[in-house]
């Protein structure tokens, strides 16, 4: 009669090789079709609006990481989602916005979050920076 340890060795064994041997079933062409349709929408690219604002699509893609800061209670989240809106108006090629209302205008923000009592958030062009000013 073989051992216990035996016994439980040739049981592990038999539970690896059965898993081992199952097989998955091939992508049914619809499957593959409906792969290759969204790997095409997302490869192509997002008109820009022609009224001057920010395709939403593109805005949620850059500004989703920092949605949360924005939607945030701290200024220093504010000032980090908003400064990479900066960014993003920045690198699209378009003059350097007047106040931060312009993000926001064009729809590249959701909203311009509420600055602690006393201070306000304007744009430093020297620094090229939102910052937090009296």
């Amino acid at each position: 009669m073989p051992s216990s340890a035996t016994l439980a060795l040739l049981c592990l064994l038999l539970a690896i090789t059965s898993a081992a041997c199952r097989k998955s079933k091939p992508p049914t062409p619809e499957a593959k079709d409906a792969t290759a349709a969204k790997a095409r929408a997302a490869a192509t690219p997002i008109p820009a609006p022609a009224d001057g604002t920010f395709a939403p699509q593109h805005a949620a893609a850059a500004m989703g990481p920092f949605q949360a800061d924005l939607d945030g209670t701290k200024p220093e989240g504010h000032l980090r989602a908003l400064n990479n809106a900066l960014t993003f108006w920045l690198a699209s090629g378009r003059p350097f916005p007047k106040d931060v209302n312009e993000l926001a205008a064009a729809k590249l923000i959701t909203r311009v979050p509420t600055a602690p009592p006393g201070k306000k958030f304007v744009i430093d062009p020297a620094r090229q920076q939102i910052v937090l000013a009296p």
